[in-house]
């Protein structure tokens, strides 16, 4: 691609962004000189890489910040070249930034598999730890050598130390021999000696060697010959230790030359991980997009990458039956704004970076060719035309199927009855050879053309006709008005110039103008029809996929609810097979205790009457028990009664009793079965039609049970003989068919009612507790209201007969 077009197109700016995102010299160095790849498989390798990074750089993985670009401390190692303390620790430094980059991307290899494969390879772990332990045994990361680098490193250090010692004792003792004679009392060297300061006038009573004078002459630095021998041995102890220390940077400068291969491959590893890295962030602050490979341009919300991203006005170019694309307006309207834009969409995707838009497909040109603004050159003799001639030239030797060209004023800067023809016969050469254009013009000719053309069209720039200022919005399938005029009269010209200006342009321009004004505002007007149905839609289309989210909410609901009450129907199922085992086996064994308790009836007197009425009603809550448990294992039985009549035999399916009727009052009737009589709604009975059981044989019967009591006193009982006296009143109210059944239990302190009323609460046959009002004893008596339909009642023996007493 022409270094030219690369500058119209201000691509070394965002060359220069890029190095600004990098994180080393390295990096820098290689976004500085990066160009666009022509191969779409290069392409597609480096977006795939920008991709990888740009997952990446949200994980927080290290980055190769700290890291040196070695390539110029490997040429002189090469060359033999001791290298400094501070050189190694560069080298030491990116060592060990290229182990940890190594590490974070190698441990995030399944969002970038491409990035830690390349530094796997480059950066192999055990050599180059190797390495750095070499360094660090060294090197103490403060500008120095450790004394533990070598032996010979630490017992030069020790013996100069204790030269030192000595030499300090003797300059000490010095001072205090010859303090009458010394003009000051501090210590100092000259060229590395310790020396005394002197005056002059003592001279002869301090003997040494004079190493230098003080400005006014008063003062002389005296070595003392007593101090020579000592700091001889201590310069030639420090030489020993420079040695051993140049030794030593030797040592490591030979083993960054023996290493220089590896450590170039390393150095190069971390400075393409800084370039992608650099690309995914430029890419993230531009907010770009993928861009997927086609054979045609296709952009929209695209905007320039060297402007503001939050102010810009994005750009569609929608391309996809369009070779050549005519863009006219006005000046500074944005045409060259568009051409910029889509070059730099191409350059930047072709380095690997997201092009700066919401939506970009775009092809790999092997070729972006840009004539864009004046090249006028005195020194050549070269007008505007010339030169725009000569870069033609170029372009039309170049471009071909998978060219890019940008044409600024395409044949402007000449006659325009002769620039149209040559401009038109230009863009059909340029669209014959296959090549993508976009081109800006003022000619009337060329608008011409590209609305005829089948490979061409037409574009413009918008401009408000109220203010006529740019909106920089480009519209596709129409051509542009210049508005000079127009322009020109609100920047202040005289408005007869402008009038008679417009009378001397043809009948044809002024009709052309026309046209497109006309045009501009039918279109302006459809556009916002086009907006309203847009957002009209928009709304209809949220209201739709709320109604749709809605649904799918209830229905989550109905099956969530379905599968609440399966549980609990199952729940619910299992209880209640559970409770009527249970009751089923206690009322086996209350069976069973009665069969013995009548074995042994005839034994006992008849003061066991109470002990009966007990078992009686503890039968009573068994059945009620078992007929509730499977009532709620079957809670709807066909029962198709009420059409039983006095004598009949009728069966209650709900409560499984069989029986006669011997008598109806109102919705209920008596039922006499072979052991009680019980009172039952009628549209529970069913008449029975199976033959009627033979009598049974005569059993010594028991006396009946007592008439029911409306109310029980216990007033002065004790709370557990009163509970039991309760449960006695309730059981014979209900089997009596009572509604109610009054306890007095007093006020006191309580303790009665209370133990009174948790029993009544407990009660199966209770339907619930009401105060007694203030007349029938209020706080002192309560009402236990009975459920009549729950429970089988024995009413009063008819007279003259007796009836049997419940077993």
């Amino acid at each position: 691609m022409p270094d030219r077009s690369r500058d119209v197109l201000e691509f070394h700016e965002v060359l220069a962004r890029l190095a600004g995102q990098t994180s080393f010299d390295g990096g820098r160095l290689l976004a500085e000189a990066l160009t666009p790849a022509t191969d779409p498989a290069e392409v597609d390798q480096l977006r795939a890489e920008t991709e990888e990074a740009y997952r990446l750089e949200e994980t927080n993985a290290p980055g190769p910040a700290g890291a040196h670009d070695l390539a110029e401390l490997i040429a002189a190692a090469k060359l033999g070249i001791t290298l400094t303390i501070r050189d190694l620790e560069r080298v030491l430094a990116t060592m060990g930034v290229a182990l940890d980059v190594r590490g974070g991307v190698t441990g995030q290899a399944e969002i970038a598999p491409q990035l830690a494969a390349r530094l796997d390879e480059a950066v192999p772990v055990l050599p180059v730890r190797a390495l750095v332990s070499r360094f660090e045994r060294a090197l103490d990361g403060v500008g120095g050598i450790k004394d533990t680098a070598t032996p010979e490193l630490g017992d030069a250090r020790r013996r100069l130390a204790a030269a030192r010692d000595t030499a300090g004792d003797l300059l000490r003792r010095l001072q205090r021999k010859y303090a009458g004679h010394l003009q000051e009392s501090f210590q100092t060297e000259r060229a590395g000696r310790p020396v005394l300061a002197v005056k002059a006038s003592a001279r002869s009573a301090v003997p040494g060697l004079v190493h230098d004078t003080s400005a006014t002459g008063q003062t002389l630095f005296v070595e003392p010959f007593e101090l020579v021998e000592a700091s001889n041995r201590l310069r030639e102890l420090e030489a020993l230790e420079s040695a051993e220390v140049d030794r030593i940077l030797a040592e490591l400068t030979a083993v960054v030359d023996d290493s220089a291969e590896s450590l170039g491959e390393l150095c190069a590893a971390l400075a393409h991980h800084d370039l992608v890295l650099a690309r995914a962030r430029l890419s993230r602050q531009w907010k770009g997009c993928r861009v997927e490979h086609a054979d045609h341009v296709h952009l929209e919300g695209a905007r320039h990458p060297l402007l503001d991203p939050e102010s810009v006005v994005p750009l569609d170019l929608p391309l996809s039956d369009v070779r050549v694309l005519v863009v006219s307006g006005p000046n500074t309207g944005g045409k060259t704004v568009a051409l910029k834009t889509l070059g730099l969409c191409a350059l930047v995707s072709q380095c690997g970076l997201r092009a700066p838009a919401d939506v970009a497909r775009l092809p790999v040109f092997t070729d972006i060719l840009a004539d864009i603004g004046d090249d006028q050159s005195i020194a050549q003799s070269l007008s505007t035309f010339s030169a725009h001639v000569r870069r033609l030239v170029h372009i039309l030797d170049v471009a071909g199927a998978h060219s890019l060209v940008l044409l600024d004023e395409v044949a402007g800067g000449t006659d325009p009855d002769e620039g149209g023809p040559l401009a038109q016969a230009l863009l059909e050469r340029l669209a014959a050879d296959g090549a993508t254009v976009l081109a800006t013009t003022h000619l009337g000719a060329l608008k011409e053309w590209a609305a005829a053309a089948p490979s061409a069209s037409n574009g413009a720039v918008e401009i408000d006709d109220d203010t006529l200022q740019p909106t920089y919005r480009l519209i596709m399938g129409a051509p542009g008005a210049s508005h000079a005029l127009d322009i020109a009269t609100g920047l202040g010209l005289d408005r007869d110039v402008v009038a008679a200006a417009r009378e001397a342009m043809s009948p044809e321009q002024r009709t052309l103008d026309d046209v497109l004004s006309e045009a501009k505002r039918t279109r302006s007007e459809a556009g916002a029809e086009l907006e309203a149905a847009r957002a009209a839609r928009a709304v209809a289309e949220a209201e739709r996929r709320a109604a749709t989210e809605r649904v799918a909410e209830l229905e989550r609901e109905l099956e969530r609810r379905r599968r609440d009450a399966e549980r609990e129907r199952a729940r619910a199922r299992d209880d209640a097979q559970r409770e009527l085992a249970s009751a089923r086996e206690a009322l086996h064994t209350l069976r069973e205790q009665i069969r013995a308790a009548e074995r042994a009836e005839r034994r006992r007197s008849r003061d066991a009457d109470g002990e009966f009425r007990e078992r009686d009603r503890r039968l009573g809550a068994a059945d009620r028990a078992v007929r509730a448990a499977d009532q709620a294992l079957t809670p709807e039985l066909p029962v198709d009664g009420g059409g039983a009549s006095v004598g009949d035999r009728v069966h209650d399916p709900v409560m499984g009793f069989r029986g006669t009727v011997v008598a109806i009052e109102g919705d209920h009737a008596e039922v006499q079965g072979p052991r009680a009589r019980v009172r039952v709604p009628m549209a529970r009975l069913v008449v029975d039609g199976r033959p009627a059981p033979e009598p049974p044989r005569p059993v010594e019967r028991r006396p009946a049970l007592r008439a029911a009591s409306p109310e029980i006193d216990l007033r002065g009982e004790r709370a557990e003989a009163a509970v039991a006296q309760v449960r006695t009143a309730v059981d014979e109210g209900a089997m009596a068919g009572l509604a109610r059944v009054r306890v007095i239990h007093g006020r006191g302190t309580g303790s009665l009612r209370a133990a009174v009323r948790a029993e009544l609460a407990r009660h199966p046959l209770v339907q619930r507790i009401d105060d007694a009002p203030q007349n029938e004893g209020g706080d002192g008596a309560t009402y236990a209201v009975l459920d009549l339909d729950a429970a089988p009642q024995a009413p009063a023996e008819p007279t003259g007969e007796s009836s049997p007493g419940v077993r």
